[in-house]
């Protein structure tokens, strides 16, 4: 619906959502001012200046009162092409959108602080969440949503966008957020990434069929791609301490397994078939964002192999990641002029296949990792219904990792 109001302020947006949610059932109608500021929840000058927004904008028309004393009464109609542009714009039902409840929520939240004991969201913050719940994923996760696309759906500008982030991050509502990178070897072109705290009161789902947990775990393999970033640096380290050493000579596959051995990666030595040497020229010169968007993809790789096996684990089979789900994510991890290269030059056919084979083997042991670490050890996955991981600075391997539970587990698909 967002995308479909172009043109018009955050204000004027959330004017729109709100008015539709007070009054849908009751479009086309008409409304004094006084009453659209009782319905917006806001000062009747402010509420005044939306108001104009919008009859400019074409989106309501102005009327007046006469017959009455002193001057005219100003009231707004709402015609019939607005109603039914709302109308075929706004989800009606939970399927539709995943986080529609939520999004009924924001709308229906106060825009005042005035006897309230916490800081309330203005207009702007509202459509702000509008926008990335609009986006998420069922974990409350939005990868790729670039700022052009925000500022699309929100009407601010980039510079507004960062102030958005910093106050709901200060407010709890985004648990963390990385901005997107670009790689000349690995990683192509990738947007910023946003991670909403479903569990906030504001946020979490309103049924009590789904509870959401948080808990902060540390993942054994966390912290690979510094690792793998960090790999010839560490090689030449070794040969340099090496040649201080007499009657010493350390081969190159000696130095790579040491050094893999000193990384906390050496089972990347025990994969069948797997050479390094045709995967590492990707992991050289690594600023840290492009360390972080490759640790980021490797989390969602893992993601989805544990979603994978949780979901066979109902019906006791054995399930990888579909070819649907791991797409998008091998679209993330090369640059697009890479993905159908055919060349001698690197990268070869050969390379990728072996950075793709590292890829998905650390993803497989991450997610038995992460399984095991699930509300109740593991012992009951088919509760689960949908998981995050989300980044957290302390170390490198530490995530929190935010579970959402079906208090009714789900029955099986077989007879």
């Amino acid at each position: 619906m967002l995308s479909h109001l172009s043109g018009l302020s955050p204000q004027a947006r959330y004017a729109l959502m709100k008015l539709w949610l007070e009054n849908g059932d009751s479009f086309p109608l008409q409304l004094s001012v006084q009453d659209c500021a009782l319905d917006l929840a806001m000062p009747r000058a402010r509420a005044g200046k939306v108001i104009n927004e919008l009859i400019d904008k074409g989106h309501v028309e102005p009327d007046y009162s006469f017959g009455q004393r002193g001057r005219p009464k100003r009231l707004i109609n709402i015609p019939a092409a607005t109603t039914e542009m709302l109308g075929n714009l706004t989800p009606t039902q939970s399927s539709d959108v995943l986080h529609l409840k939520s999004i009924h929520r924001l709308l229906a939240h106060r825009t005042s602080d005035a006897g309230a004991a916490s800081p309330s969201l203005s207009p702007a913050n509202i459509v702000f969440l509008i926008a990335l719940l609009s986006c998420a994923n069922e974990g409350g996760a939005v990868h790729g949503l670039g700022t052009a696309e925000l500022s699309t759906y929100t009407g601010m500008t980039a510079q507004r966008i960062n102030l958005q982030v910093r106050k709901m991050r200060k407010l709890g509502l985004i648990l963390y957020s990385s901005t997107g990178t670009t790689g000349a070897r690995i990683m192509g072109r990738t947007a910023a990434s946003y991670w909403l705290d479903r569990s906030h009161p504001l946020l979490k789902p309103p049924d009590r069929s789904t509870i959401i947990e948080n808990s902060a775990v540390s993942i054994e393999l966390g912290n690979t791609a510094n690792a793998l970033f960090d790999i010839a640096n560490q090689i030449r380290i070794l040969k340099r301490e090496d040649k201080k050493k007499p009657n010493k000579v350390l081969g190159d596959q000696e130095a790579m397994t040491l050094a893999l051995t000193n990384l906390n990666v050496g089972w990347i030595e025990l994969i069948p078939d797997f050479e390094i040497s045709l995967a590492e020229d990707f992991f050289k010169d690594a600023n840290p964002e492009l360390r972080l968007a490759f640790q980021l993809l490797l989390d969602k790789f893992a993601r989805a192999t544990a979603i994978a096996r949780i979901r066979g684990s109902l019906n006791e089979i054995q399930m990888s990641p579909t070819f649907s789900m791991l797409r998008p994510l091998y679209r993330e991890l090369l640059p697009v002029r890479f993905q159908s290269h055919s060349s001698t030059d690197f990268p070869t056919k050969e390379n990728r296949r072996m950075l793709l084979r590292l890829v998905l083997k650390t993803a497989n042991i991450m997610a038995t990792d992460i399984i095991a670490q699930l509300p109740e050890n593991g012992a009951k996955l088919f509760s689960t219904a949908s998981f995050e991981l989300i980044p957290m600075m302390k170390t490198p391997t530490d995530r929190l990792l935010l579970t959402e539970i079906a208090s009714y587990p789900p029955q099986s698909t077989d007879g």
